[in-house]
């Protein structure tokens, strides 16, 4: 459940194992730290009560690894106040929720203030077929919405690309399709953070996308256009 997760190390990866259970997953190619020590990686089966402290703990650039029986939208919550990007929330099938997050670099182009607040809407990028808005459709046309995701290179999972705000998601999608990464890409669909433990894939939030452009491409998701929220546009 964590092995495949702990961040890339030229050595043994220095990790935070909070729970004898989480140890027992890991592999011994790992070198166990203390409390107050500098970490590449803080494991554990552990509710959102303490991620600051495990911000402090990380290495700039290391990853906060847990897993805990609650909503998605509650612990990705908890993870951008905290101040963590790059955050990847997954329901495990067992009752537990993963949920990912890095610490930032300090180069990284996401201010630090930012992941501090609550995220109440998520942005997809879409595929909508076909392309015109929902009053011109006639009356035995549907809209198919299809999300942009790529494959992620330490699970091998398909995950969606997803945005904290509309400003982000736009960025990204010109950077994307100017560079010819992501085609056919027409809209962008905003939904309440609530929606994503619905969606058959989880996501990656806040991609940069230098970071993501090496990684593959995977068949987009389809996405149900009647959980977005409408008429803003």
């Amino acid at each position: 459940m964590f092995a495949k997760h702990l961040p890339p190390s030229a050595n043994l990866p220095r990790v935070l194992v909070l729970d004898e259970a989480s140890w027992r997953e890991l592999p011994r190619e790992i070198e166990v730290v203390t409390n107050g020590e500098e970490a590449d990686a803080v494991v554990g089966c552990v509710r959102p009560e303490n991620l600051e402290r495990w911000w402090a703990q990380l290495r700039p650039g290391g990853r906060l690894i847990l897993a805990h029986a609650a909503p998605a939208e509650e612990l990705l919550a908890a993870l951008t106040r905290a101040g963590f990007i790059h955050c990847l929330v997954e329901p495990l099938g067992n009752g537990l929720t993963l949920y990912r997050g890095e610490r930032p670099r300090a180069d990284s182009p996401l201010p630090l203030g930012e992941g501090k607040s609550a995220t109440p809407f998520i942005f997809l990028l879409i595929h909508q077929i076909p392309n015109k808005p929902a009053w011109k459709l006639a009356p035995n046309e549907k809209l198919a919405w299809r999300a942009a995701c790529v494959l992620h290179p330490q699970t091998g999972q398909s995950t969606l690309l997803a945005f904290s705000s509309l400003v982000k998601a736009v960025a990204f999608m010109q950077k994307a399709v100017l560079a010819q990464w992501l085609v056919g890409i027409n809209k962008v669909g905003k939904f309440k953070t609530e929606a994503a433990p619905t969606w058959a894939a989880p996501f990656t939030l806040n991609p940069e996308f230098e970071t993501v452009r090496g990684w593959a491409v995977a068949p987009p998701l389809n996405i149900d256009p009647q959980a977005a929220i409408t008429g803003e546009e």
